[in-house]
């Protein structure tokens, strides 16, 4: 049992965590839940001998453990697998085994046999050791992950959103292999913004809110509600805006039109109409394809075949400012982390903040305090810098820095991945408002929920191609992963 009593931790007059106190059964999963900048990630840090607490006790079966650095936390049996894997792509399995044991304590001859019971405890007995973790699905990859962390001897797994970035068969392995680990006797802590995965394999919660306790449960217990009230404080009324129905043909001519178009990451051409208003969702599998329009029409994938029409006219250029991409990695391209929100969000203004070279700061600021009130971004966090916001905050500074320039495209990949409950109802709400002013929005995403929920029309890519194309009234939840998972649906 993990037992966490009265652990507080200030940064300064900041409360990051206080007085929090909870147990962790062995032989179960329990989930940590909150929104982005409750306190989840201090604790993590503090398990994982990061961060050391400003007061409180931590014990393992009843024994008080060390948790000083990370070394002296696995010593104690404490391991946390963080959200980014960090297995190497260019080094073998096994070869990854090597890295996390003391120097020169295990060779590379016995290094396969080594790995392989850790690896069959994860289901992953049929993989050789010897392979090449590029040739990993991204799913086996987090669980070679946390494979590693059992040769450590761990006996309480903390694991840090393991599912954010997988595709649904990926996600099923995962599951299976918590499962499997929790059925062993071990203590996991599983943390998620996924709610599904709650009545899937979790057995209890503990809920954080600004830095305290703010309910704990048995699953089989709670409704959804109450999971949703502890998180945020307040009832969430529903998670999606309504899909709007109505006739395609009313709708107003195509903004971008793609015509057999091709890349390197799409093997058979597709067309593509995107409609001022209308929000187009593109889902598959990791590896499939289905970010490849989005970066087809930002000019970040070379066409290989067919043309991209912007307002009924071939071109290789469009107007400055009239299309805004959101990669899915944020922290690589979505803002500048160490400045001031206000700054990182005027970049894409500049050019239209002055006269011959020379920009002007009222004007400027004055851009971008429009924006950031449309998104919802507090006063008091513009002059913070863009790594100290919670996920939701980052994530709408990564969006909304483009709409100074009045894009009339908007393309966004994974448009709310690691984002808490409530940001994402807060950003799903945005997006349609500006939707309904006129933007057109194609997304793409891994999250089947999102693409049923909050995309009119869904585009369906497997294997590089586009598979099925439908309103998103029209498909169900089961058929859209046979789509994504087979090519097609499985008739009887």
């Amino acid at each position: 049992m993990l037992e966490i009593s009265d652990l507080s931790k200030s940064y300064g007059p900041v409360h990051a965590l206080t007085d929090v106190s909870f147990s962790v059964e062995a032989g179960k999963v329990t989930a940590l839940l909150g929104e982005n900048g409750a306190g989840k990630s201090t604790l993590v840090k503090i398990l994982s001998g990061l961060v050391t607490p400003s007061a409180g006790t931590i014990r393992v079966n009843g024994a008080p453990v060390d948790l000083s650095s990370p070394e002296r936390a696995s010593r104690s049996g404490v391991a946390v697998v963080q959200q980014e894997i960090s297995v190497l792509a260019n080094l073998s399995i096994a070869e990854n085994f090597m890295l996390t044991q003391p120097s020169g304590w295990l060779r590379r001859g016995s290094a396969a046999a080594f790995c392989k019971p850790y690896l069959e405890r994860l289901g992953l007995g049929h993989v050789d050791p010897d392979t090449p973790v590029g040739a990993l699905t991204i799913g086996e990859r987090q669980l070679v992950e946390i494979a590693r962390m059992l040769s450590q001897n761990a006996r309480v797994l903390v694991l840090d959103e393991p599912t954010a970035a997988l595709a649904d068969t990926d996600i099923d392995l995962v599951h299976k292999a918590v499962l499997r680990l929790a059925s062993e006797g071990n203590v996991v802590l599983y943390i998620t913004h996924r709610l599904n995965e709650l009545e899937e394999i979790c057995d209890a919660a503990v809920v954080l809110r600004n830095g305290r306790l703010a309910d704990a449960f048995p699953i089989k217990e709670a409704s959804m509600a109450r999971i949703v009230h502890a998180m945020i404080g307040r009832e969430l009324d529903e998670l999606y805006p309504g899909v709007p129905t109505r006739d395609q043909s009313a709708l107003p001519a195509p903004v971008a039109r793609l015509k057999g178009v091709a890349t390197r990451g799409i093997a058979s051409p597709i067309d593509l109409d995107l409609r001022p208003g209308e929000i187009v969702a593109a889902c598959g599998q990791l590896g499939s394809g289905f970010v490849e329009p989005l970066r087809a029409i930002a000019g970040v994938s070379p066409l290989t075949a067919g043309t991209i029409e912007f307002d009924g006219h071939t071109a290789r250029r469009v107007a400055q400012g009239d299309i805004a991409y959101c990669s899915d990695d944020r922290q690589l391209d979505g803002f500048f982390r160490d400045l001031p929100v206000w700054e990182s969000m005027s970049a894409p203004a500049l050019a239209q903040s002055g006269l011959w070279g020379l920009v002007s700061p009222s004007r400027l600021r004055q851009s971008v305090e429009v924006v950031a009130d449309r998104m919802t971004i507090l006063p008091a966090y513009r002059e913070r810098p863009v790594h100290a916001l919670s996920g939701g905050n980052a994530q709408k500074v990564s969006i909304g820095k483009w709409l100074s320039g009045k894009p009339r495209i908007l393309l966004l990949e994974e448009p709310t991945r690691g984002v808490d409950v409530g940001a994402r109802a807060e950003i799903y709400r945005l997006l349609r408002a500006l939707a309904e002013d006129g933007l057109a929005i194609l997304f793409a995403s891994t999250d089947l929920d999102e693409v049923l929920g909050f995309g009119e029309r869904v585009q369906v890519f497997h294997a590089n191609r586009l598979v099925h194309e439908a309103p998103s009234a029209q498909l169900t939840r089961d058929q859209l992963a046979t789509w994504i998972t087979h090519g097609g649906i499985e008739r009887e």
